[in-house]
């Protein structure tokens, strides 16, 4: 799509400087006095649509890798029983195959997702319980350090102020989830990469809560029709590797959500109604849209969920600072350097503006 093309111009090649200014050329970073070897290694190896999407420069790697770490150790106590069990892991892991959806929505069956979820998790269950939720919660750390770095620590202060303190669900969301095991912030890491470029970033949410759907309305809003094409053919595709393995259980689910529409959630939800909420949620989509302001997208799916638990929106609203950093980012480089001053300047998708 248009906004995610490499712009600016690789300028005149430097003659009289030398092979180190060459090098500096080569890699982008002259007049950058301050950049570290390794970021130079980086900007020369890794081609920009992959450094856009996935190495974006608003954090370090050792911000990343000190919240990775801190989740893998995390994993490793909720493993060996030092920490609570993970109950929404817990309840991925334990599904039953066999009778996946309840006869109805409450606290005697609370998986309600589509079956690829499930049928991922059973074919794991040969590496054993202990590994899985290592593993499982290392990568939702990982998701939250792809996306806030060191400001992850904010949420988890936060987190821990909200338990100490009595504090509204909303401080500790971000926390909870990271160390419960849900989906969410897989979901919102996935806004944050098909925002980005790679529309496979919006399969979390399709295949697991399909109301994050309500984001693909930023493309119809927009006129894209590609990104949205191949947003939903990635799922289709998923979705009918699933039927073809197990058909009864698509139709099951399909039966479940028919027969629970109007069941009321057997968990505490948001005071706001979602026929408050859609309306809220379209307009600021339509403002996003319109005025190229991607970050808007992950409030909007957070926003509005039909079912919305009570304090659960932060966790999905925290891709959006990603996001704005990306639009920040992007503005400032482009006011600060002249067209053609440091080679290929690649914009951050969806960041134009």
């Amino acid at each position: 799509m248009a906004s995610g093309e490499v712009s600016g111009d690789a300028g005149a090649a430097p003659t009289a400087e030398g092979p180190i200014a060459r090098l500096r050329a080569a890699v982008g970073t002259r007049g950058a006095s301050g950049a570290s070897a390794g970021g130079r290694l980086v900007v020369r190896l890794v081609p920009a649509r992959i450094r856009r999407i996935y190495v974006p420069p608003a954090y370090s790697a050792i911000d990343r890798a000190a919240v990775i770490g801190f989740g893998f150790v995390c994993g490793l106590l909720q493993a060996v029983g030092k920490l609570p069990r993970p109950q929404d892991a817990w309840g991925y892991w334990t599904v039953n195959l066999n009778s996946l959806y309840p006869a109805n929505w409450g606290p005697d069956g609370q998986f309600i997702y589509p079956p690829p979820l499930a049928q991922l998790v059973t074919l794991l269950h040969p590496i054993g319980w202990q590994v899985f939720i290592v593993v499982w919660t290392t990568l939702l750390w990982a998701a939250l350090a792809y996306m806030l770095g060191r400001w992850a620590w904010v949420f988890v202060g936060l987190g821990f102020a909200a338990v100490a303190a009595g504090l509204p669900f909303e401080f500790g969301d971000v926390l909870g989830h990271a160390l419960n095991g849900n989906v969410q912030l897989f979901i919102a890491a996935g806004l944050v990469v098909a925002l980005r470029g790679n529309v496979l970033g919006w399969l979390p949410g399709l295949l697991t809560k399909v109301v994050s759907g309500l984001g693909l309305g930023w493309y119809v809003l927009r006129g894209e029709w590609r990104p949205l094409a191949l947003s939903l053919a990635a799922a289709a595709a998923v979705s009918a590797v699933s039927f073809v393995i197990v058909p009864n259980q698509c139709i099951q689910w399909v039966d479940w959500i028919i027969k629970n529409s109007s069941v009321p959630s057997p968990v505490v939800l948001e005071p706001i109604p979602f026929s408050v909420r859609l309306p809220m949620s379209l307009l600021l989509l339509l403002w996003g849209a319109r005025t190229n302001r991607a970050w808007v997208v992950p409030i909007v799916v957070g926003w509005g969920t039909p079912a919305l638990y009570l304090g659960t929106y932060p966790s999905m609203w925290i891709a959006a600072i990603p996001l704005y950093l990306d639009r920040r980012s992007g503005r400032a480089a482009r006011a600060r350097v002249p067209s053609g001053d440091l080679g290929p300047v690649a914009e951050p998708v969806a960041g134009r503006g």
